[in-house]
């Protein structure tokens, strides 16, 4: 037992020997220090209102671009060194299509996919090109990315971007803040930030409106009327109906080659009668019911029958071209800003003797609230033209 004891104490001795022995360590620590990213500042900016381009009255698209201090070419081109980055945001839909930038406040992430154009998300990136007349194909990127411009060129090195966030903050005193961090392609974190005005530019095609009616009208009646035979006037060569075209018209209003011309208020009518109709003798007795337009503005052959009456044909303003039903204004002979395409209801004929014509109209405009146009005229003679 002792010997065990003295052979335990000995070991003891020897671990005491060896740590005393052991020198110091002279290692110092290191600090972990985490890395702050250069963050881009942008001094100039470029804001294009795209609107509703998608036509779904969900999100409207923004372009904006961000660039730092560099020379521009002919072409509008910057020219490097420098950087580019370009958002194109789907913010929320403005029912009015302005280009408003409090619209633009917000933050704005990835798409959920690439059919998901739902406000505050941005469109991802993407690699596209161009052919020149000469066959050259010129590589670009179109949407939502980063470029570096090289240096005394034009030539820019694209970084697609489908990932991060960028948010829009309005500043209290007419500015705008934009602060965002993306990734992409290069799996770069790009993080950047602007502050200035936003001019933005309305990217949006001028919309003709087919109806400036703002109320109702009603018991409107006019003073003369011609009427003028126009066949066929869909071809279909079967002989199954007539189109009879009805100029009601007020004072002041007289006829150039068959058109009003001059100055007061115009109804025009298209009705549909059976083929052996003779225009000279009128319009038969009837209640005519406006045929509805397909989206692509045609109809349907079986409806082009006697009985129907034409609607409006859509987005055509010029007189010698003009088709269907409208009501329109006219002041020494020009088109005034009162004017509605007809799109829906019904026109009633009622014969007298002597020939005597008393038409009754009860019509609806083309507008989303349609505006009603009502009225009754009797005229005891038609002129024909």
């Amino acid at each position: 037992m002792k010997t065990t004891y003295k052979i335990y104490w000995l070991a003891a001795l020897l671990c005491l020997a060896a740590s005393c022995s052991r020198p110091e360590s002279t290692k110092e620590e290191i600090p972990f220090i985490e890395s702050i990213p250069d963050t881009t500042i942008f001094t100039n900016a470029e804001f294009i209102y795209n609107g509703d381009d998608i036509g779904e009255e969900f999100s409207d698209g923004w372009v904006v671009k961000l660039y730092t201090d560099m020379d521009i070419d002919e072409a509008g081109a910057p020219i490097g060194p420098g950087c580019v980055i370009q958002l194109l945001l789907n913010a929320e839909y403005h029912p009015e299509q302005k280009a408003d930038p409090k619209m633009l406040e917000g933050r704005f992430v990835e798409m959920a996919n690439s059919m998901n154009f739902a406000p505050y998300t941005f469109v991802n990136g993407y690699m596209t090109a161009i052919t020149l007349p000469g066959g050259e194909q010129i590589k670009m990127a179109d949407a939502t990315y980063y470029a570096d411009v090289a240096d005394g060129s034009t030539e820019m090195d694209y970084d697609v971007l489908d990932e991060g966030a960028v948010e829009i903050t309005e500043n209290g005193d007419g500015t705008f803040t934009m602060k965002g961090v993306l990734v992409g392609s290069k799996f770069t974190k790009r993080y950047f930030t602007w502050t200035g005005t936003v001019e933005a530019r309305n990217n949006v095609p001028e919309e003709i409106p087919n109806s400036t009616l703002k109320y109702d009208m009603s018991g409107l009646s006019f003073s003369s009327g011609l009427l003028q035979d126009k066949g066929d006037y869909f071809y279909l060569r079967d002989e199954s109906y007539r189109c009879l075209l009805l100029y009601l018209t007020s004072e002041g209003i007289s006829f150039s080659y068959g058109k009003p011309v001059e100055t007061g208020s115009v109804l025009r009518l298209e009705v549909l009668v059976p083929w052996d109709t003779d225009f000279r003798n009128g319009i038969p007795e009837g209640t005519y019911t406006m045929i509805p337009r397909n989206e692509d503005t045609s109809m349907n052959r079986s409806d082009i029958v006697p009985g129907g009456a034409v609607a409006g044909l859509p987005n055509v303003f010029e007189a010698w071209k003009l088709s269907g039903c409208w009501y329109y204004e006219i002041e020494g002979g020009i088109w005034t800003e009162t004017y509605a395409r007809i799109d829906k209801g019904t026109i009633t004929i009622e014969r007298g003797q002597g020939g005597s014509h008393t038409i009754t109209y009860d019509l609806l405009d083309c507008q989303k609230n349609p505006k009603r146009i009502t009225g009754t005229t009797t005229l005891e003679t038609l002129e024909t033209y």
